[in-house]
């Protein structure tokens, strides 16, 4: 599964780059590439819930491999000479297919791996994906020096190549096992589990709109304080690298520390760094006070998850996992559209306004964090999506 992650992380971050410039070379106006671009996460943000319940109950290997090669086949189309319509079309089927392997792929390590270790486990599956966007970007600007396009085969080539690891970890036959809580039946969510979804959901809605904002904003804000282009790729690149270094750790803490304020503190200190950056006015320092905060961000990842796997029933991780997917991708999407419209007001204001919206979801989820305890679900079966 880290092998599969990281090729599909490899994949989307070799688009990155090159998408807007291959976008725009074929006559799109900027306006038109925020649509492509977007209609990606406004199809995950639809999909993923009906993706997870899907893999409750169909299992998580179909939904997983079927999701990465419909992806694979949809970004590989790019290179085609298809009109802008087209291209949205394509955008919007690849983010049904991303939709499709994410909820199964954060529930299968939890049917896989024991209570006591999933931390450490998410640990690694974070440090993969965000890998592969270290690795992505940097592999797309060579291949791009063949031809735009070949970076979009060899992505969908890297995402039919994780459905074929997919393939071979799992075994396609078997489904999630039906779980039981003392106060609900299988397949149905006790309180203390919906809790912990209203909980981890609201963090993430309120990470997400603060990244959504950056997605669009950093670049800009960077030239602002007189960032090279260069530069530019560079503060991307060292703020994902100490993550990737970080991650294993964080999912060791969250192994051994309750993940419930693990999430909290790491979330609200990204919360509160926001609104530092617009103060600083060397690149250095604002790559170096990124770094910081990827240090703290790697923690709520492996937390929150490990966490939010735990508390429900094995047959519902899908939908849980899908459910807070679709809230971080909806936030994220809202804050992408917002970004652009807060930074004409100045430079300061995305970073101000993402900050005090991101405090606030958090402090709404602490009660729903209080409510659901420290870890309300029971411990499941192993190997309940593997050959083993």
């Amino acid at each position: 599964m880290i092998a599969a992650v990281f090729l599909v992380g490899t994949g989307v971050g070799s688009v990155l780059p090159i998408m807007p410039l291959f976008l725009h070379e074929r006559g799109s106006s900027y306006a038109m590439v925020g649509i492509v671009v977007g209609a990606n996460l406004v199809a995950q943000f639809l999909a993923q819930y009906p993706a997870g319940w899907l893999s409750d109950r169909l299992g998580r290997a179909p939904l997983m491999i079927g999701g990465l090669v419909v992806a694979g086949i949809a970004i590989a189309a790019f290179a085609l000479p298809f009109s802008i319509g087209w291209l949205i079309v394509l955008r919007v089927i690849q983010g049904f297919g991303a939709a499709a392997f994410r909820p199964g792929s954060r529930a299968v390590v939890a049917d896989l791996v024991p209570e006591g270790e999933r931390g450490v486990a998410y640990g690694w599956l974070t440090a993969a994906d965000l890998g592969g966007l270290i690795f992505g970007p940097a592999l797309g600007g060579v291949l791009a020096a063949f031809g735009r396009s070949l970076v979009f085969e060899v992505t969908g080539l890297a995402m039919l190549l994780a459905a074929v690891v997919v393939g071979f970890a799992l075994d396609i036959r078997r489904r999630p096992a039906a779980g039981s809580h003392a106060d609900g039946a299988a397949g149905s969510m006790t309180s203390q589990g919906l809790a912990a979804v209203r909980g981890v959901a609201m963090l993430s809605v309120g990470i997400g709109f603060l990244y959504g904002v950056y997605n669009v904003v950093w670049s800009l804000f960077m030239k602002t304080i007189g960032a090279t282009d260069w530069e530019v790729g560079l503060s991307f690149s060292l703020f994902a690298l100490p993550l990737v270094l970080t991650a294993p750790l964080a999912g060791w803490a969250s192994d051994r520390l309750d993940r419930r304020w693990l999430g909290v503190v790491s979330t609200t200190t990204t919360a509160l760094l926001a609104p530092v950056y617009p103060l600083l006015h060397s690149v250095v320092a604002v790559i170096g006070v990124g770094a910081i905060e990827a240090s703290t961000a790697a923690f709520a990842e492996p937390s929150i998850i490990a966490f939010l796997m735990s508390s429900v029933s094995s047959s519902e991780r899908g939908r849980a996992a899908g459910t807070v997917g679709a809230a971080e991708t909806g936030a994220k999407a809202l804050g992408a559209l917002l970004g652009g419209a807060l930074f004409g007001l100045g430079v300061a204001i995305p970073f101000l306004v993402s900050s005090v919206i991101a405090l606030g979801f958090i402090a709404l989820a602490v009660p729903s964090l209080l409510a659901a305890g420290r870890a309300s679900g029971p411990e499941p079966a192993l190997a309940v999506a593997g050959r083993g």
